[in-house]
């Protein structure tokens, strides 16, 4: 191997050590061409760091200069990775609660899942930077050794040489279809992009419904504590009468079994709240014995049909997953243009160099095609319009999803409310009657049947309340999942502590 310049003007000279594996500059200092091969190369920089074990500055460089790719190995993890804690910047100052957007924001950042989507933006960044390359060109070298062992100088064929041949192609169809190529790669990249925003908009809507399931819950525990406390005391008091043969057996087992019945749908609200404590750890990624306290929830607040008609007029825009089966219906548009220059003949040129045993040496070129007698690509083009017909049409499937749903739910939030304010202005009045009636019975002047009665009408109305608005807060959730609109409380949820 021949000296490499480093500059102008400047030589190094051969080297055991592989010094002779540096780059050639050509014109300028950033024009390389290497002179060696890969293994040369990485032969060079490991006996350079072999004989030069305190030079680990300058081995280093001389690695990143000739390219060298060192291997390390990289253990798969052995536990998990859970936070202790909440992060110091989400985590609540004093007894107020992190409130919505702030669980969403930390189920973005933290949720394990997300992190794995994010990692495979690794990998559809690396796709598309592999078709941006320019393809490689094909070099082709053959040799012949003669075998007659020709000595005598009166023969012809004498002397005789080593021939050989040297070829240079290169394919003109990976060239036609570059641009093509790198269009679709591209845009797959930026589909992969919208994927996972998609994904950390479904991520942000479960933690909101998670956040309103532990918040109704404990709301739900909170109301029906005391009134099991007063069940209790009901059914006691009828054991009481019972022993006293005040009343029948049939009643005071019916005042046992409402207690029973209250502790029943208490438990079922204690269960509530650890699932949903649960799950939202699970999505902030943090381990099960953290706290993460929650601030009051509020209902929320209903869109008028113009922001619903203004939402909807920049779905397209705004929607990830539609941004994203655009940017596929774009990839594939430039897999048609592909498979529609790919229909022409494939034709590769190349430049020869050669010698026969002989000496003669020749100089020429070669030129290769396919000929497109039967194929010419008429299959594969009728694929790829097939398949983009098939995008189209889910893209518009989807399209009109989105239009079905949120007119489904904004009409639903419409009803919802108003049974939630119908009900809301009977409560006060029931609320009363429980208080007046509580007051007899402290006095004994009101049967237990009677005094459970009306406290089971009360709880039956509270706890439609309750359903009423989870209902309404997973339609609100899911109408800014669909819409991109913001999701806005309004007033507290939670029932008056003193009801009974």
């Amino acid at each position: 191997m021949s000296p490499m310049k480093l500059g102008r003007g400047s030589r190094v000279g051969n080297s055991r050590d592989g010094a002779n594996c540096f780059p050639e500059i050509i014109s300028e200092p950033r024009t390389v061409r290497w002179s060696c091969s890969f293994r040369e190369i990485g032969g060079a920089c490991m006996r350079l760091r072999r004989r030069l074990p305190h030079a680990g500055a300058l081995a280093t460089s001389l690695t990143v200069l000739v390219g060298c790719a060192m291997y390390s190995p990289q253990p798969l993890p052995q536990r998990d990775d859970l936070a202790s804690r909440l992060a110091a910047s989400a985590a609540p100052q004093g007894p107020v609660g992190l409130n919505m957007n702030a669980v969403a924001t930390l189920a973005v950042l933290n949720n394990p899942n997300l992190k794995a989507a994010r990692a495979t933006m690794n990998v559809a960044a690396a796709q598309a930077f592999a078709a941006g390359i320019l393809p490689d060109p094909q070099f082709s070298f053959s040799a012949d050794h003669p075998n007659d062992h020709v000595t005598s100088r009166s023969d012809p064929r004498y002397p005789e040489y080593n021939a050989y041949g040297l070829g240079l192609a290169i394919d003109l169809r990976a060239l036609l279809t570059h641009a093509s190529t790198r269009a679709a790669a591209d845009a797959a990249y930026r589909q992969a992009q919208a994927d996972l925003l998609w994904q950390e908009w479904q991520t942000v809507a479960e933690a909101r419904t998670q956040y309103v399931a532990q918040s109704i819950a404990a709301a739900r525990i909170e109301f029906l504590a005391p009134a099991a406390d007063q069940y209790a005391l009901a059914a006691a008091h009828s054991a009481r009468a019972l022993a006293q043969a005040n009343v029948t057996l049939e009643q005071a087992g019916a005042d046992q079994a409402a207690v029973t019945a209250i502790r029943t749908q208490l438990g079922v609200a204690q269960r509530a709240t650890l699932q949903a404590e649960q799950a939202l750890r699970t999505l902030l990624g943090v381990r099960p014995e953290v706290t993460v306290p929650l601030q009051p929830l509020n209902p929320p607040m209903l869109l008028d049909r113009a922001e619903i008609v203004a939402a909807m007029d920049r779905l397209p825009q705004v929607r990830p997953d539609l941004r994203a089966l655009q940017e596929g219906y774009r990839s594939q548009e430039a897999q048609v243009r592909i498979a529609v220059l790919s229909q022409f003949p494939n034709i590769v040129v190349g430049i020869t160099r050669a010698r026969d045993v002989s000496d003669v040496h020749t100089t020429g070129g070669t030129i290769s095609l396919d000929l497109p007698l039967f194929d010419r690509g008429q299959g594969n083009i009728a694929i790829q319009r097939a398949t983009r017909a098939q995008l189209r049409a889910e893209y518009q499937a989807r399209l009109d999803q989105a239009s079905a749903d949120t007119w489904h739910l904004w009409n639903e939030m419409q009803e919802l409310h108003t049974e939630l304010g119908d009900l809301d202005q009977r409560l006060p009045l029931l609320h009363q009657s429980v208080d007046s009636t509580q007051r007899s019975f402290a006095a004994g002047n009101l049967p237990a049947a009677n005094y459970l009665a009306l406290i089971n009408a009360y709880l039956a109305a509270q706890g439609s309340r309750f359903d009423l608005l989870q209902s309404l807060w997973s339609d609100s959730i899911a109408l800014a999942a669909v819409t991109g609109a913001q999701v806005q409380p309004t007033s507290d949820v939670h029932p008056d502590s003193n009801a009974l």
